[in-house]
């Protein structure tokens, strides 16, 4: 369920919507025109993100001359007046900086941004941003001693090395979760430095930090890839989705004026602008704060947290229970009025209405699923006026959108009885197996990292209550679906892929559900070398020998897609059979040669390649 809340922290943070005139186009006032900005703000950490996002390979000293001179720009007065604490579209600034450092852009390829307008200009940047580029190692928090030392002496800098290092590995991860994963690693490091095991102490303290970095990157990258994707609309769905679910007693009213007013904190987040992420984000959770009698009784103890950890901890508060009297399905919502007259302005207000009160009825359906029922019911009100009787055929449409609801609990089913029945890294070879034959042209290494998660999903989700199953399953199937559309982007992989990626975010999981082979895939010529086996097979043990094993799998099925399941049966038991004569024997490497050599002719044999 960690996951699934996590999720909810990217969603409160989202859509786009102008920044001004502050009132937007339903004539709502802005939030963010109510509310102060907190007055204490360490800018230098902020430039340090962004500098480092941006200018992903600048070395530190590089990164730290272009934070002072922004900083030396932005306290120049301006003659324009600030809010109180609040340092308004600086973004501008921070993008002459970066093009005012000609020889840092051209070391880095990134000089031909700064011919571009500011719009273009900033575009470009963004375009240029990789997760985790090749020249860098994942990121590790400093060894214990070193980092006792270096502490003591520069605390200030000592940190602000780290959100550097933290911010260039991932330059998809929002500023205030830098900043409260800084923060939050600030803490541990004076008790660790004082016990007699600090290397334990920082490995334990540490770990937690180290895999909420990892997990949150790959959120923010992902929502930042669903809105640029699918735009304003489907962000609009999501987002009063998940604050409906959040917040079951609320009005639509309140709830649509929340959502447009995250919009902004989501649009800055996702491109870059890490001052007004930041204090945007802090308004809108003050705001929630304000109003939380009105809104949940769940947020109380947030409410009390500094402002960068109450975000954090609102999202991760339990959803209000649902209201005394609510009716339990959403029969003739429309009445006799005809779908077909409205504008479409009048048609998405009331879309979300009706995704506003199906979620706050359903806050145990995942995002998706809500959304793909949202789906069936706008097509079932076109069909339905274009009849001579709309509300009777309404009735009947109206059951049929269940079938979006069984369609996941179907799938969940039936992976949660395979993983019953096969556990984790069996049912991960079934993940692997269909994969393989859906999007063949992935390396082995993107296979398994890709099914190794769905296997995980399932070993989490299918302990779950039947109420929390269908959003932990379907929740973390979208992450790992959108991350696998985001490879497509940057290296399309196959027509299959392309289409289940870009026709409909709502329907993205079915469309991989119902992938089986593709068809335009050409088998490489059959190479000996991928079914060459040593010895190591016979010495190796846990998750490296599962690799090899699952490599093997993967060749086979890229040698031919259409192989059936009693042909890899068949392989599979004369692939373990030789394993268990020759890993007995003394001369292992002779026998895997000659057994394999057999066993690869045999095959080749049976499935004619």
């Amino acid at each position: 369920m960690k996951l699934v809340r996590s999720i909810f922290l990217i969603f409160l943070l989202h859509f786009t919507e102008s920044r001004t005139p502050r009132r937007n186009e339903y004539g709502i006032a802005s939030i963010l025109d109510s509310y102060q900005c907190t007055a204490e703000k360490n800018l230098t950490d902020l430039a340090t993100i962004f500098f480092a996002q941006f200018v992903q390979e600048a070395t530190y000293m590089e990164v730290s001359k272009m934070v002072k001179d922004v900083l030396t720009a932005m306290e120049k007065p301006t003659g324009e007046k600030q809010s109180a604490g609040c340092f308004e579209n600086q973004l501008p600034a921070f993008l002459e900086e970066m093009c005012h450092e000609k020889e840092i852009l051209e070391k880095y390829g990134l000089s031909d941004c700064c011919s571009q307008s500011e719009e273009g200009r900033h575009n470009c940047f963004l375009a240029h941003k990789k997760p985790t580029p090749t020249s860098m190692q994942l990121f590790q928090f400093p060894e214990p001693v070193m980092s006792c030392e270096a502490y003591e002496e520069d605390r200030e800098t000592f940190m602000n090395k780290n959100i550097y290092e933290i911010a260039r590995r991932h330059p998809f991860l929002y500023a205030p979760t830098i900043l409260l994963l800084a923060a939050r690693y600030d803490k541990i490091i004076p008790s660790c430095c004082k016990v007699e095991n600090a290397v334990e102490c920082f490995q334990t303290k540490g770990a937690s930090i180290t895999e909420e970095l990892r997990e949150n990157s790959l959120l923010n990258q992902h929502a930042c890839a669903v809105m640029k994707n699918f735009g304003l609309q489907t962000f609009q769905a999501i987002t009063v989705t998940k604050l409906s679910q959040k917040f079951t007693k609320v009005n639509f009213t309140e709830i649509h004026k929340l959502v447009l007013d995250v919009a902004h904190v989501h649009e800055h987040c996702c491109r870059g602008d890490v001052v007004d992420c930041l204090q945007d984000g802090e308004k809108v959770i003050s705001y929630i704060c304000s109003q939380q009698d009105t809104l949940s009784n769940k947020i109380t103890e947030c409410c009390k947290l500094t402002p960068l950890e109450r975000g954090h901890c609102v999202i991760n508060a339990e959803n209000d229970e649902k209201p005394e009297g609510l009716s339990p399905n959403l029969n003739r919502f429309l009445g006799d009025k005809d779908f077909n007259q409205f504008s479409s302005g009048e048609k998405n207000i009331f879309l979300a209405s009706y995704v506003h009160e199906y979620s706050r009825r359903h806050p145990q359906l995942a995002v998706s699923i809500i959304l793909r029922v949202a789906e069936g019911y706008q097509e079932l009100l076109e069909k339905c006026f274009q009849t001579e009787n709309p509300l009777e055929c309404q009735d009947k449409g109206e059951e049929e959108l269940q079938k979006y609801i069984q369609e996941s609990q179907a799938l969940a089913k039936q992976s949660c009885g395979l993983f019953q029945k096969l556990g984790e890294y069996y049912l991960q070879n079934v993940f692997l197996i269909a994969y393989t034959k859906k999007a063949p042209q992935l390396t082995s290494s993107e296979l398994v990292a890709i099914t190794r998660k769905m296997a995980a999903t399932a070993a989490t989700c299918c302990r779950l209550s039947e109420d929390e199953l269908l959003a932990c399953g379907e929740g973390a199937a979208d992450i790992i679906i959108g991350h696998l559309c985001i490879r497509h982007e940057t290296a399309p992989v196959n027509p299959g892929v392309g289409q289940c990626c870009t026709s409909s975010y709502a329907n993205r999981r079915p469309c991989f559900s119902n992938l089986v082979v593709d068809e335009t895939y050409v088998p490489p010529a059959f190479s000996d070398d991928k079914f060459i086996f040593h010895k190591d097979l016979c010495q190796t043990e846990g998750l490296a020998l599962h690799t090899m094993i699952q490599e093997f799998l993967i060749n086979l099925v890229k040698q031919k897609p259409q192989i059936t399941e009693e042909q890899l049966g068949a392989v599979t038991a004369d692939f373990a059979g030789m394993l268990e004569k020759c890993c007995q024997g003394q001369e292992q490497e002779v026998c895997l040669a000659e057994e394999g050599q057999q066993l690869i002719s045999k095959t080749r044999a049976a499935l004619g390649v």
